[in-house]
């Protein structure tokens, strides 16, 4: 499927080069190409699709390789290399998305200075090479710039994927972990006990005739081991009675155990709950839970490395509960997480958890360094809340439906993950935050066109024109961050071209151009509303708002242009409003696409994401509740087993039966052993069983415990 992929664009190329020329040249008059000609757009042919090729994996030979045979087709007429052209841009386009920005910086401008003198070699003219030039700087610009954000998008998905990696792998690990710490712990606390216990009754019991002091020391011996051994057990199997799996678990543990499951991932969660927070459950624990590991796998997401502090405040009075998430940004040296661009589910998530409760919510950058910070405010539950709450650590099942995860829009500072001038200049200027060469190349392409369309047509006027085109697509700069205000401060700015006509500056050809040309910058804006703005049911009046702006600048236009002079025949504005009827309902289906394929990107990217948070978020979930089931299982087998002997041995000691003692102690120790060897035994992913590295040794007691 990767063969196919590589070669099925560059073969489209040249079957379309060689139907255009020489395939249409010999249709219509066999005398205009030579047999040599197309021999030569022949081996052109098979030459670029052979480079292109291999453009995923070497792409800045392939477009080195490009060029060079565009330069070997120079003496061929001009329409021989019109479709291999498109091959530059292609080059260029994996270029950007296959190496580092450094290359591109490089490879590009390399490109165009190639460009630039096949044109100065091909035309007749300096003017026209010039403007050709131009118009291919703007596009190898563009093509640059959205080879870049789709280089983004792939590293993005391959750190989440790493991201997942490892939080599969902890959760294979999660359960052969807690069996080794459980029976190191096992073995320490009672192992050696029990094993003094039978070793010093056995003494006693074979020296009994010789020293009797003996039988009274084992005896005490025992019962002081017995209840040291017993009480050890018990607060071990109480403590693996507690988990964040259990629903009914304290807050103050719930989250603990949490942060360690993140801490494994590589996040450095610091936890402060409150003494009154720690015992709550509940509905608001519940919701305080869930935005707190929400806020966590974002934080894993686009801040990893980074110090995590949670704080949870309960006020005893009213039950409220306040839980505040904080992060410093990603750590020193550990890669800024990816660009988020969707519309903030995670935290419309999370907003819902707190208003069901009647409490509120916010999440933002924090304005006191860099970082994000999540606060939620909980009341109290009433009898209403608590039956109509959700009681469950988990999404309900209609909060599972695709798109659905636990993902915030993250800090704008961290969309510029590219080295670079503006990536500096975005750090030091807040409002530059978050731009990087996409959006430059979008703005530069909505402002050329416009002054390209007034130089083909008044060129004396181009140097006027350029003032309303950059001003018209400026604010396209930040359409991913305010895309409402971008279309807005768009539509206001096309009314620029209609004014300077009225008030003379410009001519009517140059003020034309300028609305024909720069309505690229409000298709632009409609596209960054549907992509960014929030989910379709939000977006769709953009269509009817985008619409009705540009056909009022065209009346306006009109206006200003002197068709009000049709008043005079009785029907002037009569004229106008019929116009302005059918040019709005013309630019409604172009403007319905543009936002309709704008939320499409939306709702995809949404996905993808939602799936990948999702799954991050459950795999660390499973973790922590399979340690929670073995430690569970474990309990059970303790007290079962283990413990029950523990006891007899402390009651046998007690009533003075020695050699009940010794028979409890066997018995104990037996069943530990039993339960060791059972973790002993681990079932790794591929099935096959192995040992794991806990073994129990039996350790004899020092010379004076037998005395």
């Amino acid at each position: 499927m990767e063969r196919i992929r590589n070669w099925l664009l560059p073969v489209l190329l040249a079957v379309l080069q060689l139907a255009y020329w020489p395939g249409r040249a010999l249709r219509e008059d066999a005398a205009v190409a030579g047999a040599v000609q197309v021999a030569a757009a022949v081996v052109a042919a098979a030459a670029l699709p052979a480079a292109l090729a291999v453009r995923r994996g070497r792409p800045v030979g392939a477009a080195l390789t490009v060029e060079a045979v565009l330069f070997a087709c120079l003496p061929l007429p001009a329409d021989a290399t019109l479709v291999h052209a498109l091959g530059v841009l292609v080059a260029l386009y994996s270029v950007a998305v296959r190496s580092p920005g450094r290359t591109v910086a490089v490879v590009g401008p390399v490109l165009a200075l190639c460009e630039a003198v096949r044109s100065w070699l091909v035309l007749d003219s300096a003017g026209e090479a010039a403007g050709e030039a131009a118009i291919n700087c703007v596009l190898f610009l563009t093509v640059a710039g959205l080879g870049r954000s789709r280089r983004r998008w792939l590293a993005g998905r391959r750190t989440a994927a790493r991201d997942l990696a490892r939080a599969e792998s902890e959760r294979a690990r999660a359960a052969l972990t807690e069996r080794e710490r459980l029976a190191r712990e096992l073995h320490d606390v009672s192992a050696h006990h029990l094993t003094s216990v039978v070793v010093t009754a056995d003494a006693a019991l074979r020296l009994g005739d010789r020293k009797p002091e003996l039988k009274a020391e084992a005896l005490d011996f025992a019962a002081d081991t017995g209840r040291e051994t017993a009480a050890a057990l018990h607060r071990l199997v109480a403590l693996m009675r507690t988990s964040a799996a259990d629903e009914e678990s304290p807050l103050g543990e719930r989250v603990t155990e949490l942060s360690a499951g993140f801490t494994r991932l590589g996040l450095r969660p610091a936890v402060r709950v409150d003494p009154e927070a720690t015992p709550l459950t509940g509905p608001t624990a519940e919701a305080a839970f869930a935005i707190i590991r929400e806020a966590l796998t974002n934080a894993l997401r686009y801040a990893p490395g980074s110090t995590v502090r949670i704080h949870i405040l309960s006020k005893t009075a009213d039950g409220t509960v306040d839980v505040t998430v904080e992060d410093d940004g990603a750590a020193d040296g550990v890669p800024a997480g990816r660009q988020r661009l969707g519309g903030g589910r995670g935290t419309l998530g999370m907003r819902e958890r707190a208003t069901a409760l009647d409490g509120t919510f916010a999440a933002g950058p924090r304005p006191d360094g860099a970082g994000w910070r999540v606060r939620a405010h909980l009341p109290g539950t009433s009898p209403l809340h608590q039956q109509t709450a959700p009681h469950s650590s988990w999404p309900t099942a209609q909060q599972r439906s695709w798109p659905t995860a636990p993902h915030s829009p993250r800090r704008p500072q961290e969309a510029a993950q590219h080295s670079g001038p503006l990536h500096h200049l975005a750090m030091r200027h807040r409002v530059l935050r978050g731009l990087d060469l996409s959006d430059g190349a979008v703005a530069l392409t909505a402002a050329a066109l416009p002054v390209f369309a007034v130089v083909v047509e008044e060129p004396a006027a181009a140097a006027l024109a350029c003032v309303p085109a950059v001003a018209h697509a400026l604010p396209l700069l930040w359409r991913r961050r305010a895309p409402w205000a971008v279309l807005c401060a768009v539509l206001a700015m096309a009314w620029l071209a209609p004014l300077g006509l009225a008030f003379g500056v410009l001519s009517p050809d140059v003020a034309l151009c300028l609305v024909v040309a720069g309505a690229v910058a409000e298709c632009v804006a409609v596209y960054a509303v549907g992509a960014f703005a929030g989910p379709a049911r939000v977006t769709w009046p953009v269509m009817a708002v985008a619409a009705a702006g540009l056909c009022l600048s065209c009346l306006a236009l009109a206006a200003a242009d002197g068709m009000t002079e049709l008043e005079e025949d009785g029907g002037g504005v009569g004229l106008l409003l019929f116009l302005g009827a059918v040019v709005g309902t013309l630019f409604l289906p172009p403007m319905a696409a543009l936002w309709g394929f704008g939320a499409a990107v939306r709702t995809r990217r949404e996905r993808v994401r939602a799936w990948e948070d999702h799954a991050l978020t459950a795999t660390v979930w499973s973790a922590v509740a399979e340690a929670h089931e073995e430690r569970r299982r474990i309990a059970v087998e303790l007290r079962g087993q283990v413990l029950r002997h523990a006891d007899a041995v402390v009651a046998r000691a007690e009533a003075g039966d020695l050699s009940g003692v010794a028979a409890e102690a066997r018995a104990g120790l037996s069943a530990m052993r039993d339960l060791l060897a059972a973790l002993r035994e681990v079932t790794v992913p591929g099935g096959a069983a192995v040992e794991g590295a806990v073994t129990m040794e039996s350790k004899t007691p020092p010379q004076g415990a037998l005395l």
